[in-house]
């Protein structure tokens, strides 16, 4: 799961969030979190240095709920 931020030009945040099977260069240069499911670990995490793959997981769980859940693997739902 790779999550990027972008600065709107009113100032306001946009979040997008995209599920890739490889991470490109691009990937660990532009995105502020990247979650590895196959190693279940944090690649980037550039939001909370110090939370692991667990919380940043239920992090987004929490944010994103369902529409979340829909996308990723079944043992993580």
């Amino acid at each position: 799961m790779i999550v990027y931020y972008y600065q709107k030009p009113n100032g306001k945040w946009d979040e997008v969030t995209e599920f890739r099977k490889n991470i490109r260069t691009k990937h660990l240069q532009s995105a502020k979190v990247i979650l590895d499911f196959q190693e279940k670990k944090c690649v980037v995490n550039l939001l909370n240095k110090e939370a692991g793959f667990d919380d940043m997981l239920e992090f987004y769980k929490r944010l994103l709920g369902d529409e979340l859940k829909a996308r990723l693997p079944e043992e993580f739902k």
